[in-house]
């Protein structure tokens, strides 16, 4: 094992050249998590999940972790250029190693004395790194600078404690852009280099949380992360003022409906409060920035005469047709587009009780549901609106006999297409007017509950909300359908 001097980080000015070695280990970036306020940092190898290492930063206190955390990473970046054949093991036995002799102490160490020691026996290190590896003439400038920074900051840590970055810009020419606050007990030396945009932050969360995310949120995720990196552009999210999220808000809502860039905000917010969790952020300016008015939304209900419309043009069209099912199952359970799309025929239950209900879920490859309440089973009312029960269950056997287990022949984003731009207008004539689509079934359903008193338990059941105020305070407006198969009869009774 190599000693503490052998495996010593080197700084910028000499990592930042291009190396004729790259390591075949890769790294991902280093995550940091607390467990009983204890801070610990976890290293994982680029692409898997069982390649990991995680050591505890022996604090409870966020600057001295992160304070820790970089001088772990740097050294063990250090150590990775030095050997670039590596393999995940020796880099994991090195991280352990030299945590456990930087960490065993507690942190009342002045931080700036701590860089100091890390540094020490450095030069013999550049001087090797340029005697074997063919530099250019700008590189060995390079190394000569950096030696004269560590003679320096070894010199002037024997006296005054003056922070190594502020030493390297000006040997380099650079401007200062260092900020240090001191106390009796310890010191914070807190760098600010590039930029921490919103595209840096967007993409330091999705390598942490990405994985859990379903595949349909994680898609508009990026799609939103992506609106909002063009939006906030080359902002400094550590600079960022409560002024800089509203300038924000207000751009985005100059094309878009309130209630939609309220949502963008709630990603921008995960974002932004991971980023403070993890220590890229100091603070984060977003609360109560969402907006309170002008949210009601823009799709309509039908009424009940043009549900009686739908169904009749639904019931007009071929039995082995998936769009006629598409239509009555829309209307006669509230479901949402994508859940009655992804239908499968073992989604399809007839209970003891004689009753047919439909069990809407994400069991199965591609299918995906808006939350964990979202799974639901809703019954089959025969006879609402004209709903031909025994008519349906001939088609899901027919899709059982031809050794599918899907209910659709079309996929979602057609079937969207065709029901509100096709079938609505077709089927409602001139009583149809603009907002009315599909998702309009579900909000029918949920006014029409509400009209005839519908217990809020049953309607949040049929509806699959997570709270009931949702279901009335959202979709209530209009006139249709839900709750228990009894609920649900009476619902539709004529």
């Amino acid at each position: 094992m190599p000693t503490v001097q052998d495996a010593l980080p080197v700084t910028s000015a000499v990592t930042s050249f291009a190396l004729p070695l790259r390591p075949t280990t890769r790294l991902a970036k280093p995550y940091h998590y607390r467990r009983n306020g204890i801070y610990y940092l976890r290293l994982r190898e680029t692409g898997s999940l069982t390649r990991t290492v995680s050591v505890s930063l022996k604090t409870t206190d966020r600057k001295a972790a992160m304070d820790a955390s970089r001088h772990l990473a740097e050294t063990i970046k250090a150590f990775h250029l030095d050997h670039p054949e590596a393999t995940w093991h020796q880099l994991r036995e090195h991280l352990i190693w030299v945590a456990e002799g930087l960490l065993s102490s507690a942190h009342d160490v002045h931080s700036l004395r701590m860089w100091g020691d890390l540094y020490e026996g450095v030069g013999m290190n550049l001087t090797e790194i340029a005697a074997t590896m063919p530099l250019s003439v700008d590189q060995h400038e390079h190394v000569a600078n950096a030696k004269r920074v560590m003679v320096a900051a070894q010199d002037r840590l024997q006296g005054d404690s003056v922070p190594l970055v502020k030493m390297i810009r000006e040997l380099e020419g650079k401007p200062e852009n260092t900020s240090v606050r001191v106390s009796n007990a310890s010191a914070s030396l807190s760098v600010s280099g590039t930029a921490m945009t919103f595209e840096v932050l967007s993409g330091l969360y999705l390598a942490d949380r990405a994985g859990e995310q379903k595949a349909t949120t994680l898609s508009s995720t990026k799609f939103t992360h992506g609106v909002l990196c063009a939006a906030l552009g080359p902002l400094d999210l550590r600079t960022h003022s409560r002024a800089d999220l509203v300038a924000l808000r207000d751009q985005l809502v100059t094309t878009r409906k309130p209630s939609t860039v309220n949502q963008m905000l709630m990603k921008l917010s995960a974002v932004l409060n991971w980023a403070v969790e993890n220590g890229h952020l100091e603070k984060s300016f977003d609360k109560k920035l969402k907006f309170t008015k002008g949210l009601e939304s823009s799709r309509k209900a039908l009424t009940q005469d043009q549900i009686a419309k739908l169904m009749h043009y639904a019931n007009n069209l071929p039995e082995t047709s998936w769009k006629r099912w598409l239509l009555s199952l829309g209307i006669i359970t509230g479901g949402r587009l994508n859940e009655i799309s992804q239908l499968t025929t073992g989604d399809i239950h007839t209970l003891a009780s004689g009753i047919t209900a439909v069990h809407i879920n994400e069991a199965g490859e591609g299918k995906s549901i808006k939350n964990k309440r979202s799974e639901r089973t809703v019954p089959l009312t025969d006879g609402a609106y004209g709903f031909d029960l025994a008519a349906f269950m001939r088609y899901v056997e027919a899709c059982k006999f031809s050794g599918s287990d899907l209910l659709a022949q079309i996929g979602y984003r057609p079937a969207g297409e065709w029901a509100n731009q096709q079938a609505i207008p077709a089927a409602l004539g001139d009583s149809y007017e603009r907002g009315l689509v599909y998702h309009s079934l579900r909000h029918s359903l949920a006014s029409l509950m509400q009209a005839k008193g519908v217990p809020t338990t049953h309607a949040q059941a049929v509806m699959g909300h997570a709270s009931g105020t949702i279901t009335f305070d959202t979709y209530g407006s209009g006139v249709p359908v839900e709750t228990l198969a009894k609920v649900l009869e009476e619902l539709f009774r004529p």
